[in-house]
This record gives C-alpha cells, structure tokens and sequence, in this order.
C-alpha cells in the first residue's frame, strides 16, 4: 500500500461539503481575523491585567513575525485553484508554509490558557486551534503539511514565550530599557523580514502597532498607573466605548494625513497603539474610573 499524499489528503476532505458547511468552515477560518485580536487585547489591557497585556502584545507578534519570516524561507506555494475547490481565497494571500491560522492561534490562545490554567479554557482553545486549521483544508488554502507544520512550529513558539514571560511583561526593567526595547525589538523585525524577502502591508502595519503598544504601555505605567479592574460593570463599558472609539479616530482620521504606504501604516498604527495605551488609559483614569481619594488622616504605602 503506498504512502497518502498531501493532495490525496486534500481531495479527500474536498469529497465532504455542502452549502451550510461552506459558512460553517467560512467562519472558523474567520476567527483568526485581525477583528478578533484588536477586540480581545485591549480588552486583557483595559479590564483584566495590563502586565499580562503587554506579555500578550508580544505573543501575538511573534507568533505573526515567525510565521511571516518562515513563510519567506520556505515560500511554499498553496493549492491550485484550478485543481481544488478554493473558497475564500482572499484570506490565503502569500506564500502557504506555515500556515498563520495554525501556528498563530495556537501560540496567542494557548498563552493564554497557561496563564489561566483553567482545564475547561485549555480544551476550548485546543478545540478551537484545530477547527481554525482544519478549516485552511476544507477551503483548500493550504496543504495538510503547513496545518500540521504550523502547529509544530506554535508549540516551539508557545514554550519559548512562556520560559521568556518576565522579559515581555517587562519586569525588572527600567523605564528607558523598555522605551529603547520599543524601538530595537520592532525595527530589528522588521530588519528580518527585509532581509529574507519582502515586507508586505500587514507586516508593516503589524510591526508599528507592536512598537506604540510597547511604547504607550512603559509611558503608561510611568506617568499614568491606571487601574484596569478599578470600576463598576457601567464604568466597564463606558470605558470600552470610549477607547474604541478613540483607537477608532486615531486609525480613521490619520488616513487624511499620512501616505497610504507601508512606512505610512507603520507610523499610523503606531500612534494608534500608543493611542490605546496611553491616551485611552489616562482618559479612563482621569474621568471614568478616577482612583478612589485616601482616607484622612490614613497613611499611605507604595
């Protein structure tokens, strides 16, 4: 019996479709849209913890910057169209190993699942980084060898973030190490990406949101040391709209003034991250969630 082939493996899923399935799989593929991460990491850094934030800011980076730098070594091409039933091709640009919906997932979630060592969270995100990429089969953006690369290569990327935690959160660091770091880690990534192929739209706009959230997030604890469970369920909310659309007018109304170009997206994204990390932070300590005054008479420790 000879061996099974990535093509045979694919025509075979290929056998098992229908409309409701085409959705179904549509919208899976979906949650490693860029909407589902702009949503969840301010919500980590505005509600939950923001040390834990700026750790996922850096989680979500490299699991992309590993993918993208990989996928320029390798440049492997994806399934013919003219072979295979492709859908939703415009979410499969570039070059098809590793595939980014499984090593990318499978690195942010599975971070966050070891921070949380909750057991029902672990089999949801396990159960959820599988779905993503077997969905990449179903709509046949990618061979079973990039699925499974992917998560190989997530689960190298998952350990080497988790034993480096203290270096991304930040501690024990001054304010200008972490300033400097805003700038060296972003610009010697981008320096990678240059130099093993081409830097593409996303890489540009993704490396300037990843320098302004490490810029905004040191300035943040310096001069503003916002609280991010400090407020009532309203206040909660109150502060999600007005952040959103702060980050919101930031991304929007600097599209009239800088260049609609790589180096322009980069500078428009990183005023924008700074925007969510510093700006947003201090309106919601300033006027929505305002530190609660002390006690007369009661002294104070830090």
């Amino acid at each position: 019996m000879g061996d099974v082939t990535g093509i045979e493996i694919l025509q075979a899923i290929q056998t098992i479709h229908s409309p409701l399935l085409d959705r179904v799989f549509g919208l899976i593929t979906n949650l490693h849209h860029e909407a589902v991460y702009i949503l969840v990491l301010p919500l980590i850094y505005w509600l939950y913890d923001k040390r834990f934030g700026r750790y996922m800011f850096s989680v979500f980076f490299i699991g992309f910057w590993s993918n993208d730098l990989l996928k320029d070594v390798f440049r492997t091409p994806r399934p013919d169209p003219s072979v295979f039933r492709v859908l939703y091709a415009e979410t499969g640009g570039g070059y098809s190993f590793p595939s980014g919906h499984s090593q990318t997932p499978l690195v942010f979630w599975g971070a966050i699942a070891h921070h949380l060592q909750r057991r029902w969270f672990t089999w949801l995100a396990a159960v959820l980084v599988f779905l993503i990429g077997f969905s990449r089969l179903y709509i046949a953006v990618h061979w079973p060898v990039d699925v499974v690369g992917g998560w190989a290569i997530g689960l190298v990327v998952l350990y080497i973030v988790v034993r480096t935690r203290s270096f991304w959160t930040g501690e024990h660091q001054g304010l200008g190490l972490r300033l400097l770091l805003a700038f060296l880690l972003p610009g010697a990534a981008l320096g990678l990406l240059a130099l093993v192929g081409t830097v593409d739209e996303v890489a540009w706009l993704i490396v300037g949101a990843y320098g302004g959230l490490l810029f905004g997030s040191a300035l943040e604890e310096a001069w503003v040391g916002f609280d991010p469970r400090r407020g009532s369920p309203v206040q909660h909310l109150l502060k999600l709209a007005v952040g959103f659309a702060l980050v919101l007018a930031v991304k929007e109304g600097l599209k009239f003034v800088l260049p609609d170009t790589g180096p322009g997206d980069l500078v428009r994204y990183w005023l924008v991250a700074v925007t969510a990390t510093l700006a947003a932070p201090w309106v919601f300590a300033r006027f929505i969630a305002r530190p609660a005054a002390p006690a007369a008479g009661r002294a104070q420790s830090f």
